[in-house]
């Protein structure tokens, strides 16, 4: 049995701390899964976990290996980068991202990344929850804003950044009247995005006269900004919402924008992916194009910046779900 697909293997059983979940996420039976961990640890002549009713843990050999293994598959994975050279990209990407941010940054760079890799496949999962970079084999998650837990297992690249700003639609505003200062907002309905407030009902603008705080009544909650978009456009109320999604709508008129002279805070957007994913060659153009893509969404102005090239932070704890708020 090959040695580095029973490494693969017992890194995703670690990290998932279950056989059935690792074996789910590698696409692999439940007995398949066993009989790589079971035949490792015969070579090995060591346990590598302890089996319990309620969750599996890993021995005091069983954490060496775990880090030696994660370093070797890195190496391998570098090495293989090498040898084919730096331009040749081949093998599946699995990305996900909410659909929102999906659609309007994510969907537009890839026929760009296509043309330059055709021997790189896609496979782009849009969804508004919180996906499970191990359980749910992703390779790469696109995530909107800052809550993201410290960990070491978990590498969040920072892509771009944009900013929030307040629109309603024209009969709207006839109706209930134009908020001419923050304060105004509270006696106007709202539709809010919780994922993305400081606290639910509270919006943080800030604006050339520094920032203002302001609890507001939402009227309607959504995790996924298309459909508050829809909601302003029918008129119900005041939203918060991405610069790059109501561009157009404020061109054409759909809706208007309300206290132009504040935004919110820059919003960062991140690509999350496996520290021993770090170097892989079929995760460094994706990240190229998201990074190249995102300015291009912007629809005037600047409200999705690129990142600096390099900026990356460590999130998620190897004991807890491999995942963050899901965002965007």
């Amino acid at each position: 049995m090959d040695l580095l697909v029973q490494m693969r293997t017992f890194v995703r059983i670690a990290e998932t701390g279950s056989l059935s979940r690792a074996a789910r996420s590698l696409r692999l039976s439940l007995a398949a899964v066993s009989r790589q961990l079971s035949a490792l640890e015969r070579d090995l002549g060591v346990p590598l976990v302890l089996r319990s009713t309620r969750r599996l843990s890993l021995t005091e050999a069983g954490r060496a290996y775990h880090s030696e293994a994660v370093r070797i598959l890195g190496s391998v994975e570098r090495a293989r980068e090498t040898v084919r050279g730096s331009r040749r990209v081949e093998g599946r990407v699995v990305v996900c991202a909410g659909v929102s941010i999906g659609l309007h940054a994510v969907v537009p760079a890839l026929p760009r990344l296509a043309a330059r890799h055709p021997g790189l496949v896609v496979d782009l999962l849009l969804e508004d929850r919180p996906q499970d970079l191990i359980e749910d084999a992703v390779d790469l998650a696109v995530r909107v804003g800052e809550s993201l837990l410290d960990s070491t297992s978990i590498v969040a690249q920072r892509v771009g950044t944009f900013r929030r700003i307040l629109v309603a639609s024209a009969a709207y505003l006839e109706a209930r009247g134009m908020p001419r200062t923050p304060g105004e907002l509270q006696r106007h309905a709202t539709l809010v995005q919780p994922q993305l407030e400081p606290g639910r009902g509270v919006w943080r603008l800030v604006g050339e006269e520094g920032a203002e705080v302001v609890r507001v009544e939402g009227r309607m909650a959504c995790n996924a900004p298309l459909a508050l978009r829809e909601l302003a456009l029918a008129g119900l109320g005041v939203a918060l919402l991405p610069e790059w999604l109501v561009a157009e709508d404020l061109a054409k008129g759909r809706l208007r924008r309300v206290l132009p002279e504040l935004a919110s805070p820059e919003v960062p957007v991140s690509a999350l992916y496996r520290v021993e994913q770090r170097g892989w060659p079929r995760l460094r153009p994706v990240l190229e194009a998201l990074r190249e893509g995102f300015p291009a969404q912007a629809g005037g102005g600047r409200p999705l910046q690129p990142a600096v090239q390099g900026e990356a932070k460590a999130v998620i704890r190897p004991d807890r779900d491999a995942h963050g708020p899901r965002r965007g």
